[in-house]
């Protein structure tokens, strides 16, 4: 490279930026060039810290290596970057090695130049310090990031391997029977376990994408671990990112990385998965969520090569493998168009149906035998057998939870077991998610899930609430306007507002399914039938939209003093009805009600700890269900979840309205109605939300006016009398909104 190209790369290195024309000159006639080829090492941790580098063109990649073998990438640098002087500094061998991403072209500065010459320039010091300073604060904030990132084991294997290839005598298949057996001494002869063993061979043999299908605990994740310790990704990292953890926006960028201004140092936490995972695999967990936009971005690297940071131009390379797992078979995934058609022809290419447990039974001795030996180590026993009836027992289970349920089962037994053999009393089978230790369904009890499987639920309810609010609304509006004569205003606030919470305890959201106020909105529904589906930008932000609305009610019942104005009282109810009649003309099922409506979102809120909730078996939803209907509708019958939840994904009684037509629907009988311990759901929140949480603490701190009523109406004429005088004379209701809000 000649002088002046070498002076115009450093002049557009930060490190350089604040020197003269003439101080780089003479840097650049101290330096020397070198060339390093794509994929080859600059340095290797332990080597001599006898250089100092500045990239002219093109990108390195940090790695650490362990003692294990293997290397764990920590960093990229791209051109004006510098590496190298840390080691220089401390007078270490190196901490890391470099490897060229890109071809790279280098300007080199021996130690001494370095240090007496570069060192002594108080621009360049600044700047270096600087430079320093931000890596140390980047790799802090890489720590914390790094949490919700999933990692590849830390020892370097996967212990969960369980389609491996054994050495060993071949016997018939009558010969797989569970024994004590160590791994060694048979090997997988089922047909099942031989295909997926030739599967794997065959994936790990190109970097190419790939799709898996099959049930939930089937055992993708442990093939697609397995492909990659096998194939040329296995010294790179395996990531996997559930898409049910974020929201398009989230995971974009998380994938993709954001670009981080001036720094030519990249920490790996802070870069997107896939640059963390180059050279490795991503796995995409429950790929049939992704979103349309998101698929376009992926094929579009796929098809190129490269892709570009959020809100960057920068091209970088695709240097990692891609994989889709999906819960739903491989014409599901086609006829349902989850993915895009372009990038639907890539991956399918590849694609393997990993099946169920129950259709390779023949195999489930050496599963029993593998988790023995897995539980044996994490516990200490030496659980050497299951007897003949267990397992006759576990042989005659269809395992709807497939290898997670058989290993909870397994490790159960383990912990129960006093001797070297498990015994079928330390096997529980069958024990669904949705009914634990505090719970009991009480739709075992006939009358109960008669009575809710029946017509007269919701509809007897419904007119009755509707009957009173009728009342209730007719004497706001017609009655005396006396609030003490008007029954309206004591149905309404004295019994009504009081009730309400005193039933969430008892009843969670069933006072959303009898709520009368949607009704006039469902009639005419049901008449225009809207396809519109609700919009992205409320399903998006329906926490903080329903959050708002609820405080602003709020303000005008205290503020203006709803509880002593029938008339303002009656204006409210019609405000929510009109609501709901808009949001039902345009939108299918109930928008308003899920997404919009305030009261829903106090009802949301609290009940969240009641002593009632509603949930699926998963068991039966993932292995019997095949029409969906409890969100889909029956047909001729009952309309689907007017909340747009489907009960297997639901958890918490923040979403469900306890309306009875999942129950009504489902011909499995997977619904539960559990009695359960009241605090429960709020004890098990691992991540709240922020809208539900705004909204708990705007509530307690309107508590106070609320509570103090007649007190706060007196606060606010003193006010407003007292600056009148002196001021200004404005409304008292503005002085009112100063103290609320």
């Amino acid at each position: 490279m000649k002088p002046e190209l070498i002076r115009k790369n450093l002049q557009k290195s930060l490190l350089f930026k604040n020197a003269t024309e003439e101080e780089i000159t003479e840097f650049a006639a101290s330096s020397f060039i070198s060339i390093v080829p794509k994929g080859d090492f600059v340095y290797r941790q332990g080597e001599a810290s006898n250089v100092f580098y500045v990239i002219a063109l093109g990108e390195a990649e940090l790695y650490l290596e362990k003692e294990d073998g293997n290397q764990v990438s920590v960093g990229r640098i791209g051109p004006g970057g510098h590496f190298g002087e840390t080691t220089i500094l401390i007078n270490k061998a190196r901490t890391l090695s470099v490897k060229a991403l890109f071809d790279l072209v280098l300007i080199c500065f021996h130690k001494d130049i370095f240090l007496n010459q570069l060192l002594s320039n108080q621009k360049i010091r600044h700047q270096l310090d600087v430079s320093l300073a931000e890596r140390l604060q980047v790799s802090f904030k890489s720590q914390v990031d790094s949490k919700h990132v999933a990692q590849p084991e830390e020892d370097g294997s996967f212990d969960d391997i369980l389609f491996y290839e054994e050495e060993g005598p071949d016997e018939d298949d009558d010969g797989l029977v569970l024994p004590h057996a160590n791994r060694q001494e048979g090997v997988w002869k089922s047909k099942t376990a031989k295909m997926t063993r030739r599967v794997i061979k065959r994936f790990a043999e190109n970097s190419e994408p790939y799709i898996l299908t099959g049930e939930e605990g089937t055992g993708k994740k442990v093939i697609c671990r397995q492909i990659h310790s096998q194939g040329e990704t296995s010294e790179g990292m395996y990531l996997e990112v559930d898409l049910r953890d974020y929201d398009t926006q989230a995971v974009a960028d998380k994938l993709f990385g954001k670009e981080k201004g001036s720094l030519p140092f990249f920490q790996m936490g802070q870069t997107g998965i896939l640059e963390q995972a180059c050279g490795g695999t991503v796995v995409f967990v429950h790929a049939d969520r992704m979103d349309y936009t998101l698929q376009r971005r992926l094929l579009n690297a796929l098809k190129s090569g490269v892709y570009f940071r959020q809100d960057s131009d920068r091209q970088i390379a695709l240097q990692c493998r891609l994989v889709f797992n999906c819960t739903s078979d491989i014409e599901a995934l086609e006829n349902s168009h989850c993915f895009l058609p372009e990038l639907f022809d890539i991956v399918s290419e590849q694609h393997f149906h990993v099946p169920s447990l129950r259709k390779h039974k023949r195999d489930l001795p050496r599963f029993i035998d593998y988790y023995l030996e897995r539980y044996n180590r994490e516990y200490g026993k030496n659980i050497q057998q299951v007897s003949r009836d267990t397992l006759g027992l576990l042989m005659n289970y269809d395992w709807p939870g497939n290898l997670s349920e058989l290993s909870t089962v397994m490790q159960r037994a383990v912990m129960l077991s006093k001797n070297n053999e498990i015994l079928s009393d330390q096997i529980l089978l069958g024990l669904p998610k949705t009914e634990g230790k505090w719970e009991f369904n009480l739709l075992r009890l006939p009358g109960i899930r008669r009575f809710f499987e029946s017509k007269a639920y919701p509809l007897v309810p419904q007119l009755i609430v509707g009957a009173i609010l009728l009342v209730a609304v007719f004497a706001l509006f017609f009655g005396p306007q006396d609030a003490e004569n008007n029954i309206g205003i004591t149905i309404a606030w004295g019994i009504g507002w009081p009730l309400l919470f005193i039933s969430f305890f008892l009843l969670a959201r069933t006072w959303c399914a009898v709520c009368t106020l949607a009704t006039p909105g469902l009639l005419l529904q049901a008449l225009i039938k809207p396809k519109r589906k609700s919009p992205k930008f409320i399903k998006e932000y329906s926490g903080w939209i329903m959050a708002v609305l609820c405080v602003l009610v709020l303000w005008v019942e205290i503020v203006w003093n709803a509880y002593d104005d029938p008339v303002l009282s009656g204006f409210i109810i019609l405000a929510i009805t009109f609501g709901s009649i808009i949001f039902s003309l345009f939108f299918s099922r109930r928008t308003w009600c899920r997404y919009i409506c305030p009261l829903g979102a106090i009802n949301a809120i609290f009940a969240m700890p009641s002593i009632l909730e509603i949930r699926s078996n998963r068991h039966l939803c993932l292995n019997k269900c095949t029409k969906h209907s409890c969100f889909r509708g029956a047909s001729g019958q009952e309309h689907g979840c007017p909340m747009f939840q489907h009960p297997f994904m639901v958890d918490n009684n923040r979403d469900c309205i306890f309306c009875g037509k999942c129950i009504k629907n489902c011909d499995n009988k997977s619904i539960h109605l559990n009695l359960r311990l009241a605090p429960q759901e709020l004890w098990d929140i691992k991540i709240p939300r922020k809208a539900d949480s705004f909204l708990i603490v705007s509530l307690s701190a309107i508590f106070f006016p609320f509570a103090m009523h007649q007190s706060f109406y007196n606060l606010m004429t003193r006010i407003q009398v007292m600056v009148s005088d002196h001021f200004i004379s404005l409304p008292v209701e503005f002085y009112g909104s100063l103290i609320f809000f």
